[in-house]
């Protein structure tokens, strides 16, 4: 891959640090208590008799006033511990209906310590408190009730997923990866279907810690399910990172760029001038017209170069293709594969599929191949121009996982999946 190519590809990649699904506004909810607790539980008459206005008040949303008067109780002393948590209940109340969510919370902590929340009710309110800090932005008080919600209720996706949004806006990746992945496994316990935006977050997370390897994993989980040009392109950058492909090896990956229709104009070109480089002229004059068909190349400057390159290709291709079937034959009476392949990947080039099929297989079945997973990759491509995505799977699904191209045949799979 030439330094060009590789600094265009890397100028398109999103930026994956940035993910949308952390920007969330949680539902607060507003716990409905007992309003009828002053007349249905021992109250004194000097608490009863203005806790029962307040509650007038509050019939009447008229929430500024009712909050006022159950101020007035709050400050009462020598209340018993009952009176004491209806009040609280009642000023919680006021203050969410007055969009007061810090005042609330703080409201519900105090319950809390004390100790006046009936033991059914504390994971409820955990989960209000949670969502509540959230919504403020105090994403360690967030947090801190959030995990205890989720040691006393169990796994719950969205305080898992709120969870992980607080620790990735703390900066805290570490754990925030923790917890998306946490989400992740625990929604495919309970059968539920892996989020787009989940895994959006467990990238990167992963990429804010360089983790270049489970970015990788991850991104091709995005592939497999929730396919879009922005996936791939990002994708492609990392596979060029890094990288010290062959010429074999540079154009099946250009032929993985080509098959999702990123193909750049100077990757036209390129893939061009490298099929002629190993004699393949059938693929260069083909991807030249269609560059040319599609409008990226002949353009500008560059106008000349392309057409001279192409008038070049079709001319090496009109005489490689009277000269294959001989080739061929000589080929096949070789004792190792290496030369029926190289047949094999000529048919690729001029869209011959139905003769490279037969050529890469009775290479790779004689032995003696090089580039065997280059082969195999190769014989897959020309099952998959003609459609038939099974026998394509079956060929890419046979490069192991410990080959330089594993990651390379594995989208290649994702490409053939596609076609089913």
């Amino acid at each position: 891959m030439n330094p060009t190519t590789k600094m265009i590809r890397l100028l398109r990649v999103a930026v994956l640090g940035v993910c949308s699904c952390v920007a969330i506004a949680p539902l607060v909810s507003h716990h409905a208590f007992a309003a009828k607790a002053a007349e249905t539980q021992q109250v004194s008459a000097k608490v009863g008799k203005p806790l029962k206005k307040a509650r007038e008040f509050m019939d009447a949303k008229q929430w500024k006033e009712a909050l006022a008067k159950t101020k007035e109780v709050a400050a009462m002393p020598g209340k018993n511990p009952a009176e004491e948590a209806i009040v609280n209940e009642m000023l919680a109340y006021c203050m969410m209906n007055l969009k007061d969510y810090a005042g609330a919370v703080g409201v519900y902590e105090t319950m809390l310590t004390a100790g006046q929340f009936k033991e059914e009710e504390i994971p409820k309110r955990l989960l209000t408190m949670s969502q509540i800090y959230f919504a403020l932005k105090n994403y360690p008080k967030s947090i801190q009730y959030g995990e205890r919600y989720l040691k006393e209720a169990g796994a719950d996706l969205e305080v898992l997923r709120q969870v992980s949004q607080a620790y990735y806006l703390q900066n805290d990746f570490a754990h925030a990866g923790e917890y998306v992945q946490r989400l992740i496994d625990a929604a495919k316990k309970q059968g539920k279907p892996v989020e787009e935006d989940w895994l959006k977050l467990l990238m990167s997370t992963q990429h804010k810690q360089n983790k270049k390897v489970e970015v990788v994993a991850t991104l091709e989980r995005l592939l497999a399910t929730y396919p879009n040009d922005q996936y791939w392109s990002d994708m492609f950058t990392y596979l060029l990172q890094g990288s010290s492909f062959s010429d074999g090896e540079n154009i099946i990956y250009l032929r993985l760029v080509q098959q999702a229709n990123l193909l750049q104009a100077n990757e036209y070109v390129e893939l061009a001038e490298l099929s002629l480089a190993i004699t393949n002229p059938g693929e260069a004059k083909a991807v030249l017209e269609e560059g040319f068909t599609k409008g990226v190349l002949g353009k500008d400057e560059s106008k000349d170069r392309d057409l001279k390159l192409l008038a070049m290709a079709r001319n090496q291709a009109a005489e490689d293709l009277t000269l294959l079937p001989s080739i061929e034959k000589e080929a096949a009476a070789k004792p190792t594969g290496e030369a029926l392949v190289k047949v094999g990947d000529a048919y690729l080039g001029h869209g011959k599929y139905e003769n490279a099929i037969p050529a890469f297989t009775n290479g790779l079945a004689k032995g003696g191949v090089k580039n065997k997973d280059e082969a195999s990759i190769n014989l897959g491509i020309s099952y998959l121009r003609l459609n038939k995505s099974a026998e394509a799977i079956k060929a890419f699904n046979s490069v192991p996982t410990s080959s330089k191209l594993a990651l390379m045949s594995r989208l290649w799979v994702i490409q053939a999946g596609k076609s089913q």
